[in-house]
């Protein structure tokens, strides 16, 4: 993890708790939100998390997503590669119904 984070003692406990955590569940298919792995890890900073996060990303050793969330349900309906990709109006599957997305209902979800 090449981010300039790791230079800060506080930051390398995380990062290394990161490491661990990516290694647990290779071969899994979990997923974590920037606060779930902010709860999980307790940086210094959210900032600093995602730098790190978006390093991981680009380096192709998890991936992140945009998920859609139902506004009734709150389940995710569908996961997009980019908010570029997401539609304005969705069918909720949840509610049989057509949404018009609104950025509350968009999460980033990093996936492991």
């Amino acid at each position: 993890m090449s981010s300039v984070l790791t230079v800060n003692k506080g930051e390398r406990v995380a990062v290394a708790k990161l490491k661990r955590l990516l290694a647990e569940h290779s071969g899994d298919q979990s997923e974590y939100t920037l606060n779930d792995l902010y709860d999980l890890l307790c940086p210094e900073s959210r900032e600093g998390l995602a730098m790190v996060l978006a390093d991981l990303v680009k380096e192709g050793k998890i991936k992140q997503v945009i998920r859609v969330i139902s506004p009734t349900k709150q389940g995710g309906i569908k996961d997009f590669d980019s908010l570029n990709d997401v539609p304005r109006f969705i069918r909720d599957w949840r509610t049989d119904v057509e949404i018009e997305v609104h950025p509350d209902d968009l999460r980033v979800v990093y996936k492991t």
